[in-house]
Protein backbone atom coordinates (compact mmCIF):
# COMPACT_ATOMS: atom_id res chain seq x y z
CA UNK A 1 0.00 0.00 0.00
CA UNK A 2 1.57 2.99 -0.76
CA UNK A 3 2.36 6.32 1.90
CA UNK A 4 -0.36 8.59 0.45
CA UNK A 5 -3.02 5.73 0.96
CA UNK A 6 -2.06 5.09 4.05
CA UNK A 7 -1.90 8.75 5.06
CA UNK A 8 -5.87 9.33 3.24
CA UNK A 9 -6.67 6.57 5.12
CA UNK A 10 -5.21 7.55 8.48
CA UNK A 11 -6.76 10.95 8.35
CA UNK A 12 -10.30 10.07 7.53
CA UNK A 13 -10.72 7.47 9.87
CA UNK A 14 -9.50 10.04 12.13
CA UNK A 15 -11.87 12.78 11.27
CA UNK A 16 -14.70 10.08 10.85
CA UNK A 17 -13.83 9.17 14.40
CA UNK A 18 -13.73 12.58 16.09
CA UNK A 19 -16.80 13.00 14.53
CA UNK A 20 -18.93 10.23 15.93
CA UNK A 21 -17.37 10.32 19.58
CA UNK A 22 -18.02 13.77 19.55
CA UNK A 23 -21.20 13.40 18.06
CA UNK A 24 -22.32 10.60 20.50
CA UNK A 25 -21.21 12.73 23.76
CA UNK A 26 -22.90 15.79 22.32
CA UNK A 27 -19.36 17.55 22.35
CA UNK A 28 -20.54 19.51 19.53
CA UNK A 29 -23.90 20.62 18.17
CA UNK A 30 -24.41 19.11 14.25
CA UNK A 31 -27.01 22.37 13.59
CA UNK A 32 -23.92 24.57 13.98
CA UNK A 33 -21.72 22.44 11.95
CA UNK A 34 -23.70 22.67 9.07
CA UNK A 35 -24.37 26.55 9.68
CA UNK A 36 -20.73 26.75 9.71
CA UNK A 37 -20.67 24.75 6.47
CA UNK A 38 -23.09 26.77 4.48
CA UNK A 39 -22.40 30.25 5.93
CA UNK A 40 -18.43 29.86 5.63
CA UNK A 41 -17.28 27.30 3.20
CA UNK A 42 -19.95 27.14 0.69
CA UNK A 43 -19.62 30.80 -0.33
CA UNK A 44 -15.75 30.89 -0.76
CA UNK A 45 -14.84 29.34 -4.10
CA UNK A 46 -11.35 28.10 -3.36
CA UNK A 47 -12.35 26.19 -0.09
CA UNK A 48 -14.77 24.16 -2.39
CA UNK A 49 -12.21 23.31 -5.03
CA UNK A 50 -9.79 22.58 -1.95
CA UNK A 51 -13.05 20.18 -0.53
CA UNK A 52 -13.71 18.86 -4.20
CA UNK A 53 -9.92 17.84 -4.49
CA UNK A 54 -9.43 16.44 -1.44
CA UNK A 55 -12.58 14.06 -1.84
CA UNK A 56 -11.71 12.98 -5.37
CA UNK A 57 -8.28 12.09 -3.97
CA UNK A 58 -9.32 10.17 -1.30
CA UNK A 59 -11.88 8.23 -3.69
CA UNK A 60 -8.84 7.82 -5.99
CA UNK A 61 -7.08 6.30 -3.20
CA UNK A 62 -9.72 4.01 -1.83
CA UNK A 63 -9.92 2.59 -5.48
CA UNK A 64 -6.44 2.03 -6.00
CA UNK A 65 -5.92 0.11 -2.69
CA UNK A 66 -9.19 -1.95 -4.09
CA UNK A 67 -7.41 -2.37 -7.78
CA UNK A 68 -4.43 -3.94 -5.80
CA UNK A 69 -6.25 -6.22 -3.44
CA UNK A 70 -9.17 -7.36 -5.47
CA UNK A 71 -7.30 -7.29 -8.94
CA UNK A 72 -4.13 -9.17 -7.66
CA UNK A 73 -2.42 -11.51 -9.59
CA UNK A 74 -1.21 -14.64 -8.43
CA UNK A 75 2.08 -14.90 -7.24
CA UNK A 76 3.68 -17.45 -9.48
CA UNK A 77 5.84 -18.61 -12.25
CA UNK A 78 4.09 -19.74 -14.89
CA UNK A 79 6.15 -21.87 -17.82
CA UNK A 80 4.39 -24.03 -20.86
CA UNK A 81 5.50 -27.38 -22.15
CA UNK A 82 4.59 -29.57 -24.58
CA UNK A 83 2.03 -31.19 -21.85
CA UNK A 84 0.55 -27.80 -20.82
CA UNK A 85 1.25 -25.03 -18.16
CA UNK A 86 3.15 -25.78 -15.36
CA UNK A 87 2.73 -23.17 -12.14
CA UNK A 88 5.08 -22.74 -9.07
CA UNK A 89 4.61 -20.39 -6.75
CA UNK A 90 7.01 -18.13 -5.66
CA UNK A 91 6.69 -18.87 -2.57
CA UNK A 92 7.83 -22.45 -2.71
CA UNK A 93 10.71 -21.32 -5.52
CA UNK A 94 12.13 -18.88 -2.01
CA UNK A 95 11.61 -21.86 0.04
CA UNK A 96 14.04 -23.98 -2.45
CA UNK A 97 15.99 -21.52 -2.68
CA UNK A 98 16.46 -21.58 1.14
CA UNK A 99 17.34 -24.79 1.81
CA UNK A 100 19.96 -25.02 -1.06
CA UNK A 101 22.07 -21.63 0.33
CA UNK A 102 21.69 -22.86 3.88
CA UNK A 103 24.04 -25.71 3.16
CA UNK A 104 26.45 -23.06 1.74
CA UNK A 105 29.79 -22.87 3.89
CA UNK A 106 29.81 -19.33 5.06
CA UNK A 107 26.42 -18.10 4.61
CA UNK A 108 24.03 -18.15 7.62
CA UNK A 109 20.61 -16.45 7.88
CA UNK A 110 19.36 -16.47 4.32
CA UNK A 111 16.48 -15.54 3.27
CA UNK A 112 15.44 -15.07 -0.24
CA UNK A 113 12.87 -13.01 -2.34
CA UNK A 114 11.56 -13.29 -6.05
CA UNK A 115 10.29 -10.47 -7.90
CA UNK A 116 8.73 -11.23 -10.90
CA UNK A 117 9.19 -8.50 -13.47
CA UNK A 118 7.57 -8.17 -17.04
CA UNK A 119 11.54 -8.68 -18.67
CA UNK A 120 12.15 -11.84 -15.95
CA UNK A 121 12.89 -12.63 -12.33
CA UNK A 122 14.58 -10.72 -9.92
CA UNK A 123 16.09 -12.49 -7.30
CA UNK A 124 17.23 -10.93 -3.59
CA UNK A 125 19.30 -13.39 -1.53
CA UNK A 126 20.17 -11.45 2.29
CA UNK A 127 21.78 -13.32 4.47
CA UNK A 128 25.34 -13.05 6.93
CA UNK A 129 28.55 -13.94 5.56
CA UNK A 130 31.53 -15.39 7.54
CA UNK A 131 34.46 -12.99 7.92
CA UNK A 132 37.01 -15.25 6.49
CA UNK A 133 35.18 -15.67 2.80
CA UNK A 134 36.37 -13.75 -0.71
CA UNK A 135 33.70 -11.90 -1.17
CA UNK A 136 33.67 -11.73 -4.47
CA UNK A 137 34.22 -15.32 -5.46
CA UNK A 138 31.52 -16.53 -2.89
CA UNK A 139 29.32 -13.76 -4.22
CA UNK A 140 29.96 -14.83 -7.84
CA UNK A 141 29.80 -19.07 -6.70
CA UNK A 142 26.25 -17.91 -5.06
CA UNK A 143 24.93 -16.35 -8.20
CA UNK A 144 25.95 -19.35 -10.32
CA UNK A 145 24.78 -21.74 -8.31
CA UNK A 146 21.06 -19.57 -8.07
CA UNK A 147 21.02 -19.00 -11.52
CA UNK A 148 22.09 -22.60 -12.66
CA UNK A 149 19.15 -23.81 -10.43
CA UNK A 150 16.57 -21.57 -11.78
CA UNK A 151 17.19 -22.06 -15.31
CA UNK A 152 17.05 -25.94 -14.47
CA UNK A 153 13.64 -25.15 -12.63
CA UNK A 154 11.90 -22.84 -14.25
CA UNK A 155 13.58 -23.02 -18.40
CA UNK A 156 16.39 -21.09 -20.40
CA UNK A 157 14.30 -18.47 -21.46
CA UNK A 158 13.74 -17.00 -18.32
CA UNK A 159 16.00 -13.91 -18.19
CA UNK A 160 16.77 -13.79 -13.70
CA UNK A 161 18.89 -11.33 -12.34
CA UNK A 162 20.36 -11.90 -9.21
CA UNK A 163 21.15 -9.50 -5.98
CA UNK A 164 23.23 -10.47 -2.81
CA UNK A 165 22.75 -8.13 0.38
CA UNK A 166 24.97 -9.34 3.21
CA UNK A 167 23.51 -7.89 6.45
CA UNK A 168 26.06 -8.88 8.46
CA UNK A 169 29.86 -10.39 8.42
CA UNK A 170 29.97 -13.21 11.26
CA UNK A 171 33.49 -13.36 12.71
CA UNK A 172 34.86 -16.93 13.99
CA UNK A 173 36.30 -15.43 17.09
CA UNK A 174 33.31 -14.26 18.48
CA UNK A 175 30.91 -17.25 17.56
CA UNK A 176 33.95 -19.73 19.98
CA UNK A 177 33.21 -17.58 22.28
CA UNK A 178 29.16 -18.00 22.72
CA UNK A 179 29.25 -22.01 22.41
CA UNK A 180 32.35 -22.29 25.29
CA UNK A 181 29.63 -20.19 27.35
CA UNK A 182 26.92 -22.25 26.23
CA UNK A 183 28.49 -25.69 26.76
CA UNK A 184 28.28 -24.47 30.86
CA UNK A 185 25.24 -25.98 31.68
CA UNK A 186 23.72 -24.82 35.23
CA UNK A 187 22.52 -27.61 37.85
CA UNK A 188 18.87 -28.74 37.33
CA UNK A 189 16.92 -27.45 40.32
CA UNK A 190 14.24 -29.84 41.65
CA UNK A 191 10.77 -29.12 40.81
CA UNK A 192 11.16 -26.25 38.67
CA UNK A 193 8.64 -26.29 36.13
CA UNK A 194 6.04 -26.53 38.84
Amino acid sequence: MGFLTIIAYVAVSFFLGSVFIGLSLNLFDINYAVHYFKQEIMPDPFLRWAIFLSGLLIILLCLRYLQRTIFRRERSVVTESSYGKVSITLFAIEDMLKNMLETQNGLSHVRSRIICRKHGIEVIIRGNLSADANLPIFTKEVQEKTREKLQNLLGEDKEIKIKIEIRKMVFKGKKKIIESTEEISEPEIPYRYY
